[in-house]
């Protein structure tokens, strides 16, 4: 069904299309009656007006849409600079939408096509797998980065969901992940908890905790559901205050802990400040190990380990990208970025000096 337009408002209301347009800009010259009977109409049809016929041509040229779940994690903040300064060199303008945790990513987008003629989207964060009418109903060229590789999110795809072609760009979670706990496993940690979220629906915190159970699994070290602490708390999942509250419940469940890998840096730095609040160092007690590579965890006392992904190769690639799509240059691609494992001051050897007497 076509989206009703403001000629369709005018002719149901047996007016003009400048004054569907008067009452929608709340003009003064504009009969009392005659507004409401509009705005009526306006209620009854779903219509989206746009701002102005002014603004909706600029619109329909120029905007960029960023949808970012999760943006107060420094880490998307420093890839939607880049992204705002490229789309800013090529004349378009950035549109910024902050999506809550519990909202559907791709259902906010669409209302966002229909009020400014979007010429492309860019998703930061949030889920991977989608609805395929949903995404089919954007129109326009859209990117998916920093929420998993295609090829291992096709393992999830079920429930009715059919594998889309779909750019993306990210790091391989898994693998990554894996390797980070493989680490602390070579410096002797056994019984390693994982900070993670999203457990319930396809993200990266799925993936992560996968390649934090594959390597466990491939070090004959038992895989326990009760070393998992999933943070479901608040707007933004990733935030230091549940890093906090989820490391403080782990030592209080399991004080033989000797290790923590966290999905993201901020809930790291959480952890970090309820282990101290324990009574134990790291790393002579606790190693940590975090995952993104912000700045914040190289001033952060002791410098945090992490998983780095490389956020301005990313988000030059996930808009350079986007713009290809939309110059009609190149087909939607898959793009796996290489993760780096930065070991720095958090982490250490997996014996405390209570357990080395033992030995």
């Amino acid at each position: 069904m076509a989206a009703t337009t403001i000629k369709d408002i005018a002719k149901r209301c047996g007016v003009g299309v400048s004054t569907v347009s008067r009452a929608l800009n709340n003009h003064p010259d504009i009969n009392p009656e005659t507004r409401e009977k509009i705005m009526k109409v306006i209620q009854e049809t779903g219509f989206v007006p746009n701002d102005s016929a002014r603004y909706l041509k600029r619109s329909e040229s120029n905007s960029i849409a960023l949808m970012v779940k999760g943006i107060s994690n420094p880490f998307f903040t420093k890839m939607i600079r880049v992204i705002e300064s490229f789309v800013q060199e090529r004349g378009y303008t950035t549109i910024l939408r902050h999506v809550d945790t519990g909202e559907d990513e791709v259902l906010s987008a669409q209302s966002l096509v229909k009020e400014r003629r979007l010429k492309g989207i860019v998703f930061l964060g949030g889920n991977f797998i989608h609805d395929e009418n949903a995404l089919r109903q954007l129109g326009v060229p859209y990117i998916f980065s920093t929420i998993g590789n295609l090829e291992e999110r096709a393992n999830y795809v079920e429930n009715g969901h059919k594998k889309v072609m779909a750019a993306n760009i990210a790091v391989d979670d898994v693998d990554a992940s894996r390797k980070a706990v493989e680490y602390l496993i070579s410096l002797g940690h056994s019984n390693i908890g994982i900070i993670t979220e999203g457990l319930h629906v396809p993200s990266v915190g799925q993936l992560r905790l996968k390649g934090y159970r594959e390597a466990l699994e491939a070090h004959k070290l038992p895989y326990r559901e009760d070393y998992i602490y999933e943070v479901n708390e608040g707007v933004e999942h990733y935030s230091m205050p549940n890093g906090y509250k989820a490391a403080n419940e782990l030592l209080r469940r399991h004080p033989d802990l000797t290790a923590l890998f966290c999905i993201s840096d901020v809930l790291a730095i959480g952890a970090c400040r309820a282990i101290a609040q324990h009574g134990l160092r790291i790393p002579e007690d606790v190693s940590v190990v975090g995952y993104d590579g912000i700045e914040e965890g190289e001033y952060y006392i002791p410098r945090l380990t992490t998983v780095r992904q490389p956020f301005r190769e990313m988000a030059e690639a996930t808009i350079q990208l986007l713009f290809d799509m939309i110059d009609k240059k190149c087909r939607p691609q898959n793009i796996i970025m290489p993760a780096e494992l930065v070991v720095r001051e958090s982490t250490g050897s997996g014996y405390r000096p209570e357990q080395q007497k033992k030995l």
